[in-house]
């Protein structure tokens, strides 16, 4: 009988090993976006400092192969994040730290030359990409314009950049943390690699992966064990929760779909901010007599894969209701298992108790929930209860990926709500809003920090049901989120701490502004956080936006495309190596005032070209790329970009923040 065997791998593992790992032709190319790869990487780094054993991320499917080089492991699934391993292996050498992982990406057979650890079938510009990156004799690293027009090539050159920036900010400013770093990479990041035997028919195995029936996911588990709690109105409960579940729809229809027998026509969106069992009230609901002790996670895995899943944990479809109206679409910025830890840590805070002890992470869910698995029903129910006015108010106030019929992208932006009729029944209908500095703001802090925990949801949210912002209030919950975001910015204390104690209306601990300015003063280049560069566009936007009835035309109509989007790579407007060679120190070279923060494509659209080209190239485009950018054109004119225009912009830009943090 064919069997699958099943090993824990780490990167040292790897290397004192020999294992070669082969991408099969058959596989798309590395698709992974620089958002991507830096999410994994700040997420591990995260996990290094916050003190954590080990960091998983998840498993690998592979076949053992015989070549003349040695064994080799063919990657069936799993190419993507073990192309982004190696990647950042390069990206450590690259910078110059001092670790294990320098030699990772290079194998080295018994007999002949050196190899990468990880090839390409059949694709030869990879593998001297990869071979160039790593240093080995006889591979030549293909052109920027060749990396950047071939679908292969594109998207690991663009890994690799913003992957070595942050590595070399971070060698820049703690040579010594970065080493350690770069050892927990090498030692404490884990994945399982399965391996089928190379006679198995994979298409066969493809079919049964994609028919084995529901994965059982924590969410699933957690939802398990919270309701062997309750015994009295269980469907109710159950009802409540599957509402909050879904957060690929929005609130209320979810709510009319699980209470379907309710007055529609007599409801108002502000009528499900606080759950009325006087409204909601399930017709299941009834108090239950006798020795239900709920399933065993052996016993619920089972029943999930038999696809006879009891009411209270059945993952249910959701429909989109035919109206005669257009239909807005949406995606949430985070997934349900950190909602539900968001929904947690503002249950704890509004009931004065203390924060959750692991760091948030949708992976540690299980673990966070102990103490709430382990109290009793009526503490349940209170959850379930609040649970329920913090998914009202993340769908009121949290900005969502919105997509509308006419437009074929989706943006980050918040919609309103109103009443329309369908064949003599009243829904609550959904439109985007115009952008607004709430949803610019909200957008500042998506793209930067702790993407994986987004730490200001909870305090935003706590503040939200604490202070009772209406709907229409929006004035007053764009100061509530200022508030929280200029805190957290300066806080002396950990994401976690601060956000904790502001929804817990406690101010943290922060750095003053005049000692915040000392930091720009200082020549980091690429080190700079990226969240100042951020956090000015949005101030930038709120000072342009003030003044909109000034703008030209062609300025408006560029000013109204504008959206703060995910960057990642900082843009010396100065080139570093300028085509015409003029040159400029390095302290002036490197200062805030002469950067900008871009995408990888509009980095690599501008390049090393001379100063007057960039501005003629950004004028030219129908959108701005950066309102940083634009002031600084705005500033040279036809001037030249020196010394004494860099000090005079960075002095500005410092100024406002100042400006800001005073109000």
């Amino acid at each position: 009988m064919l069997r699958v065997q099943t090993e824990l791998l780490t990167l040292e593992k790897v290397f004192n090993g020999g294992y070669q790992f082969s991408i099969p032709s058959y596989q798309r190319p590395y698709v992974w976006s620089d958002d991507d790869v830096l999410l994994l990487f700040t997420d591990i780094k995260n996990a290094y400092e916050n003190g954590d054993e080990h960091y998983f991320i998840g498993t690998v499917l592979s076949s053992k192969l015989e070549s003349k080089k040695g064994l080799v492991y063919e990657l069936i699934d799993g190419q993507q994040r073990t192309t982004t391993l190696m990647l950042i292996a390069i990206a450590f050498k690259a910078a110059g730290v001092k670790s294990d992982l320098n030699e990772l990406a290079i194998y080295k057979p018994e007999t002949g030359n050196a190899i990468p650890r990880l090839q390409f079938a059949i694709r030869e510009q990879v593998q001297q990409l990869l071979g160039g990156l790593a240093g080995l004799k006889g591979y030549e690293k293909p052109s920027q314009d060749v990396i950047n027009n071939n679908e292969y090539l594109k998207q690991i050159g663009v890994a690799l950049k913003v992957l070595s920036e942050h590595i070399e900010a971070l060698d820049k400013h703690d040579k010594s943390k970065a080493e350690k770093l770069g050892r927990y990479f090498y030692t404490n990041v884990q994945w399982v690699n399965n391996i089928v035997p190379a006679k198995m028919d994979l298409n066969r195995l493809f079919a049964t992966m994609n028919t084995a029936g529901v994965q059982l996911e924590q969410a699933d588990i957690l939802k398990a064990k919270l309701f062997k709690h309750i015994k009295s109105d269980k469907a109710q409960y159950d009802a409540m929760w599957v509402a909050c579940e879904h957060l690929e729809n929005y609130f209320e229809r979810n709510v009319r779909k699980v209470f379907p027998d309710v007055d529609w026509n007599n409801i108002e969106p502000q009528d499900l901010a606080v759950f009325n069992d006087d409204i909601f009230y399930h017709p299941e609901s009834q108090e239950y007599s006798g020795n239900d002790s709920g399933f065993s996670i052996d016993e619920l895995s089972q029943v999930l894969a038999s696809g006879k899943a009891p009411e209270n944990v059945k993952q249910k479809a959701f429909e989109t209701y035919d109206l005669d109206v257009e239909t807005t679409y949406c995606r949430s910025i985070i997934k349900f298992p950190l909602f539900l830890i968001h929904a947690y840590r503002v249950y704890l805070a509004l009931n004065n108790e203390s924060d959750i002890e692991p760091r948030l992470h949708s992976d540690r869910l299980l673990e966070i929930f102990t103490p709430l698995i382990e109290s009793d029903e009526e503490t349940v129910k209170s959850f379930i209860e609040m649970l329920w006015q913090v998914r009202y108010q993340f769908d009121a106030w949290i900005v969502k990926w919105v997509e509308r019929d006419d437009s074929p992208e989706a943006h980050l932006g918040l919609t309103s709500q109103s009443s329309s009729q369908s064949k003599g029944k009243q829904y609550i209908n959904r439109g985007p809003k115009e952008i607004n500095a709430l949803a610019l703001l909200q957008s500042v802090r998506n793209f930067t920090g702790e993407r994986s925990a987004q730490y200001w949801i909870t305090p935003f949210i706590a503040k939200l049901v604490k202070k009772e912002i209406g709907l229409k209030q929006g004035k007053k919950a764009l100061k509530q989120l200022e508030i929280i975001d200029n805190l957290m910015s300066l806080a002396k204390c950990s994401q976690k701490e601060a956000s904790f104690k502001q929804a817990n209306l406690i101010k943290p601990k922060r750095t003053k502004w005049a000692e915040q300015r000392k930091y720009f003063a200082e020549a980091k280049g690429t080190g700079f956080e990226h969240y100042w560069f951020q956090k000015l566009e949005y101030l930038l936007w709120k000072k342009i936006d003030s003044a909109r009835n000034e703008l030209e035309t062609e300025e408006l109509n560029k000013f109204t495309q504008f959206r703060i989007t995910s960057k990642n790579s900082v843009e010396h407007v100065h080139p570093q190596n300028d085509e015409y060679k003029s040159k400029l120190p390095d302290e002036t070279l490197n200062a805030f005032g002469n950067l900008v923060l871009l995408s990888p494509g509009e980095n690599s659209s501008y390049s090393n070209q001379d100063v007057d080209k960039k501005q003629i190239d950004f004028e030219r485009k129908q959108h701005f790329d950066s309102l940083k950018l634009r002031d600084m054109f705005i500033q040279k004119g036809n001037n030249s970009w020196d010394q004494r225009e860099i000090e005079a912009h960075q002095k500005r830009m410092l100024d406002v923040l100042e400006t800001h943090y005073s109000d």
